[in-house]
């Protein structure tokens, strides 16, 4: 689960960035590392995905787009 790469969508520059995944509790809460700066994001059911700010950016991961194996994990919870 730890250094899982992801995609990290920044809303402020229209682009993906590369994100790591340190911890993950599906449906509440997803903390990568982008450039070495842990960003917690919070899970917003209304639209499916997390977000969290970092440097005066906003950033989006799709709970969708989390890997297989991090849905499974969280499903045996």
């Amino acid at each position: 689960m730890i250094d899982t790469r992801i995609d990290v969508y920044c809303t402020d520059k229209n682009k993906n960035v590369d994100g790591y995944i340190i911890n993950v509790n599906r449906g509440k809460f997803l903390e990568v590392a982008i450039n070495t700066v842990k960003v917690k994001m919070a899970f917003e059911a209304k639209h499916a995905h997390y977000v969290g700010n970092m440097a005066g950016y906003e950033f989006i991961v799709k709970d969708r787009d989390l890997p297989d194996e991090q849905r499974e994990y969280a499903r045996k919870r």
